[in-house]
This record gives structure tokens, C-alpha cells and sequence, in this order.
């Protein structure tokens, strides 16, 4: 019976031992993620060139003709072939801009595209509000730009209402009429005639003075005055 126990007692240790181990390795596994393309970790692992007495990735944007700054200000260090200097952040790594090195975004030329898009859509709505280099913005203006680059969401907005299951039919039938009155606005004109006091005063118009009081009751432009003889 004391053999059956201890048989037992070393068949439990056993399986102890064997499974702790594959236990603590299942919780210990870890999975290394690759860095995300156009990260400054990604730079570090691309293959380096020598640029200016520096380090830098291979695939680098520094376009030709371009220089070293000698001053380490926090800012790039790249001077362009023009002489400027590029005004972006620094990285602590290259001691330049992360553009620069290679990094950010992957698609140039789908990114400046849709850059070029942005600012033709501002140029053309900066023409049709009549903001220029001549005329100087003013609150009111920089609303309108705002509100007309959001556009579709202040329509959808403002027919909100009538999509609001929880209204009642009286306040949809409101927000209808304030929805009328915003897009389809009663217009009213006024128009002062003056008119003969009597007879013999309408009697002793010429007959323009009777083309231009017709035109001015009907809202029509007066006949020529070729027309008169005829």
C-alpha cells in the first residue's frame, strides 16, 4: 500500500515538472512587431550612408546640391540648394528633420496631390467670397471659408429635424418652415411711383413720360425710343 502511495506521489510530481516549464513559456512569448514603415525605429534598421560627415539612412531625401549647417539648434540641419535652411524639428538620432532621413509619409506623390487639391479648393473659395491681397479678412470672412469647407455637414445639419423620429408633427412642421426660410427666403420689393393727380395731368403727358410710368407699374424696361415714331 506504502509502494501504490509513493507511485502515485512520483507519477503526480512528474507531470508537475513537464508542464510548468511549457506553462511559463506559453506566458513568457512574446512577438516582436516589425516598426511601421517611414518610423524613425524603421530608419534605424535601413541600411546608412555617409552624408556630410554623417550617418544617415540610405534612403534619405536629401536632395543634391544640398549642405550641412554647421549650428545644432534643435531644428534640421539640412541647408537646401537654394540656401535655405529647413525650419522642421530635429531628431535626436541624425540631428535632422525625420522627412529628411526618409521617414514620414511613404506616397510623395499621392501626398502632394492631394495637397495640390487642398489649396486649389481654397483658392477658389477664397475668389467666390472675394477675399484678396487687396482686401483684408475680417471674422465674418474666415467664418464663411470655415462654413464653406463644411458645407455638406451644416446642410445635413439643418435637415436634421425632420429625420428626428422622437418630434411631434408640430415641431417638425416648424423646423420645415425655418428650413424654407434658410434656403428659400421670401424676398420683398419696393417700388415708389409717382403718379398724375388727375385727368388733365395724364392728358399732358409726352408720350415717354406715359412709356416710363407703364414700365414703372409693370416692372418692364420702357420702349425704345426708335419705337416712337413708328
Amino acid at each position: 500500500m506504502q509502494e501504490e502511495m509513493t507511485s502515485i506521489e512520483n507519477d503526480h510530481a512528474a507531470m508537475r515538472a513537464s508542464a510548468t516549464p511549457r506553462g511559463d513559456l506559453d506566458a513568457t512569448e512574446v512577438v516582436e512587431e516589425t516598426p511601421r514603415e517611414g518610423t524613425l525605429a524603421w530608419l534605424q534598421l535601413q541600411e546608412h550612408v555617409e552624408w556630410e560627415g554623417l550617418e544617415i539612412p540610405g534612403c534619405h531625401r536629401i536632395a543634391e546640391g544640398s549642405r550641412l549647417h554647421p549650428e545644432t539648434t534643435g531644428i534640421c540641419r539640412v541647408v537646401r540648394p537654394n540656401g535655405e535652411r529647413c525650419r522642421a524639428p530635429a531628431t535626436r538620432r541624425y540631428g535632422l528633420c525625420v522627412v529628411h532621413v526618409g521617414g514620414g509619409g511613404t506616397l510623395d506623390a499621392a501626398m502632394a496631390a492631394r495637397a495640390n487639391a487642398a489649396k486649389t479648393r481654397l483658392k477658389a473659395t477664397r475668389v467666390l467670397l472675394g477675399i484678396g491681397p487687396k482686401r483684408a479678412a475680417d471674422p465674418r470672412q474666415i467664418a464663411r471659408l470655415a462654413a464653406a469647407a463644411r458645407a455638406d455637414e451644416i446642410a445635413a445639419g439643418l435637415l436634421a429635424p425632420l429625420d428626428d423620429a422622437d418630434l411631434s408633427s408640430m415641431a417638425k412642421q416648424a423646423a420645415s418652415q425655418r428650413i424654407l426660410d434658410a434656403t428659400f427666403p421670401i424676398q420683398t420689393v419696393e417700388v415708389e411711383v409717382t403718379l398724375p393727380g388727375s385727368a388733365d395731368e395724364v392728358g399732358s403727358l409726352s408720350w415717354q413720360q406715359m412709356q416710363q410710368l407703364a414700365a414703372q407699374l409693370l416692372g418692364t424696361q420702357p420702349v425704345p425710343n426708335e419705337l416712337e415714331a413708328a
